[in-house]
């Protein structure tokens, strides 16, 4: 690996206690059904090294059911990891649609909801990865959500939000190196503003090479590099994460969907600000 993505090297478990080490007999029908040699998955070592990055835990629950009757139904007979990954990742990509959401939410309850914010997805992508048998990660970076979502985010739902605060990704080991990949924005909201927004660009991820979101680097304030696990993370409570703040601001993604493509961020913003501001007038 480079420095900045390094192969994992074998490290105590006690690192990172509520790790649960992987149910063996999984990694047998794995090796079985797509030809690896048992135990020696994508050219890592053995040992503590594989299990960190294939282990589940209370939020990557790769081994609930959901999880894994979804999984053979998104891959559909694939069987070479970067076909795997890359049908993993479209499926988490538009059929998991963005939303504001609390980050302490396991990947089963972002796969039943069928929405989730950033980190929620990426922690359903790499569950579903390890539940393939492919070594996954997350990438943290900290940011500044008041000005990372672009010229779409309206001045005055600004102050509801942080102004420091993390964005997710997910990393895949795939052909001997860690790739990196960030399926936050769906199909569907892509289509409605990345003609005047670059920071919700479609992300198109072969699998082969970094895939991330266009985010401007001076909303970047760090880049916090790779994890095995971000359960300490997920424990926090948001500084801005109130119910009644997140449906505020899921008010504004939903009616973007609603609507026909606006020609403008101005646009987007003016008609949501007459709809709100008659909606209050009517009450």
């Amino acid at each position: 690996g480079t420095p900045e993505h390094p192969v994992p090297q074998d490290s105590a478990d006690a690192r990172h206690p509520w790790v649960s080490i992987p149910d063996p007999i999984h990694f047998v029908r794995l090796a079985l059904a797509r030809g690896r040699a048992l135990g020696r998955p994508h050219g890592l070592a053995t040992g503590a090294a594989v299990r960190e990055f294939l282990a589940h835990g209370r939020y990557c629950d790769w081994d609930s059911r959901s999880v894994r009757d979804t999984l053979p139904v998104i891959v559909d007979g694939a069987m070479a990891d970067i076909d795997v990954a890359t049908r993993l990742f479209r499926f988490v990509r538009d059929h998991i649609l963005y939303f504001f959401a609390p980050w302490g939410t396991p990947a089963s309850c972002t796969l039943s909801a069928k929405e989730g914010c950033c980190t929620n997805k990426s922690n359903l992508l790499v569950a579903l990865l390890r539940a393939a048998g492919i070594p996954a990660a997350y990438g943290v970076l900290h940011v500044n959500p008041q000005e990372y979502f672009g010229n779409i985010g309206p001045p005055f739902l600004k102050p509801l939000v942080s102004s420091r605060s993390v964005h997710v990704y997910t990393m895949a080991f795939l052909q001997g190196r860690w790739v990196r990949c960030d399926p936050s924005t769906d199909r569907e909201l892509s289509s409605k503003t990345a003609h005047f927004c670059r920071q919700t660009r479609l992300i198109e991820w072969d699998g082969l090479q970094d895939a991330l979101d266009f985010l401007q680097p001076q909303h970047v304030y760090s880049d916090r590099g790779m994890h095995p696990s971000v359960d300490e993370l997920l424990d926090k409570p948001p500084r801005h994460g109130h119910p009644a703040t997140l449906i505020i601001l899921n008010d504004y993604i939903r009616f973007i969907r609603e609507q026909p493509p606006f020609p403008s961020a101005e646009a987007l913003i003016n008609a949501y600000w007459s709809r709100t501001t008659a909606a209050e007038g009517n009450a």
